[in-house]
This record gives structure tokens, sequence and C-alpha cells, in this order.
């Protein structure tokens, strides 16, 4: 499968990219720099050069390359993990997830793109029992950072959800580094076509959110990420079916 994946030279794309390789898809990453483009040609991979936030340039890309599945990993974070870094980036970020991300979706829906998965969060669910899944309401009644970051991934599952002409996937990511008490969440956010594809489709979700959730528990960081690299590329295996 040929797949565009945006955001390709993050903490999680450049990792992707090469799992995406490993899996023996054709991978093409879209990079905001040449320096970023000419990393991942490196590595064996096309590197693209737009900047998310150019709505022709990122049309103008996807049409050329004309991928048959696009994955959204754009993001705008700090390097420093700092309480002051990461209200300076905030807005930047969500700039990025938004209107990046939009851009984005709109060019793989004109380039004809039959897939489209999209980075969504597993850390801002609303208290509760148990293990969270997709029918959980996110945080947006918490204090105003985290009802604000719960409010943007909320837009980008239903952008990514709400449209008929491309099958998309959010997939609600955990948390990847930090101590080792830091668990990982994974939740498959399921198109909803028809009411038997969607119980489907959330039957694998809930099967999947489970076993890695308690395979990930107790992993280093690294691993964690392993973990949402394996799960994202799986979800690639699940919509070719």
């Amino acid at each position: 499968m040929k797949v565009l994946v945006a955001g390709a030279t993050g903490a999680i794309g450049r990792p992707l990219v090469s799992a995406l390789m490993a899996a023996g898809h054709e991978v093409m990453g879209m990079s905001s720099s040449e320096n970023g483009a000419r990393s991942l040609r490196e590595k064996g991979a096309e590197g693209e050069v737009a900047n998310a936030l150019d709505e022709n340039a990122v049309l103008a890309l996807v049409r050329r390359v004309k991928p048959d599945a696009v994955i959204d990993e754009l993001t705008s974070l700090p390097k420093r993990y700092t309480p002051e870094e990461m209200r300076a980036a905030a807005d930047r970020d969500r700039n990025v997830r938004l209107v990046g991300g939009h851009n984005v979706h709109n060019a793989a829906r004109a380039a004809g793109a039959r897939r489209y998965i999209a980075q969504s969060t597993g850390f801002f669910y609303g208290p509760g029992e148990g293990l969270a899944t997709e029918k959980d309401a996110l945080a947006v009644n918490a204090s105003p950072g985290v009802a604000g970051s719960a409010r943007t991934y909320m837009q980008i599952e239903e952008r990514v959800l709400g449209v008929r002409d491309l099958l998309g996937v959010a997939l609600r990511y955990g948390f990847f580094y930090g101590r080792e008490r830091i668990t990982t969440r994974f939740t498959g956010a399921c198109p909803s076509r028809s009411a038997n594809r969607r119980i489907q489709c959330l039957a694998r979700a809930a099967a999947y959110s489970r076993l890695y959730t308690l395979k990930t528990r107790r992993l280093r960081p690294w691993r964690r990420l392993k973990a949402i690299l394996a799960f994202t590329t799986l979800w690639m295996t699940i919509l070719q079916r």
C-alpha cells in the first residue's frame, strides 16, 4: 500500500515510517523542511517538503503522490516538556493539528485516498472505572488546559469520522514516555458507515485496546513507543480487510 505520513519527522513519525516500510508499504513522508525530507530519504523512504498550514502546497503534494492511505501525525510540541514551554507551544500545536490536519484531510479526499488515520488522545478521558473505551467521553469539563486539549481532539475525531467519502480512523494514543508508572491505553474510534461494520470495528478496537493496555503497563518508555507504532501499523492491516 502507498502510504503518506504527515508529520513524518516527529517523535512518532520517524519510527512509524520505519515500521511501515518494514511491513512492506511504500512510504512517503511529509516534512516542513528540506532537512527533514532528506533524513527520510536517507532511511529509504520518499521525503517530500510541504508546510501543513499551506493549503495549496499540501493539496498539490497529495495529488501528485496519490496515496492509498494517509496517516496524520502532525504536532508542534516543544523540545522540553516544562510547564512554561508547554503553555507557549499550546496555540501553535493546536493550530497545526486543526488547520494543518484539516488541509491534509481535505487533500486526501480530493486525491482519492481510500483510508485516513489520525492521532487522537487516550490520556484526556473523563473519570470512570476500569479501562476506557472509545465510548467514554473525553474530559471536556476538566481544568481549562485539559478541557481545551480534549476539545481539540474531539474536533479532530469529528472531522475524520464525519465524512462518507473517506474511511477514517482516530487512534487514541496513550503516553509513550516518562516514568515507569505512566501507563498506556489505546482505543480505536471507528467509522460508522453501517451498524454491522461498526460493531465489528469496535469489537476489534476493544480487543486490541485491552491487549495493549495490559502488555504496556510496565514497559520502559521506548517499548511503549514501540507498542504505539505496532498499534498504528496494525490498524493499517485491519483497514485492508
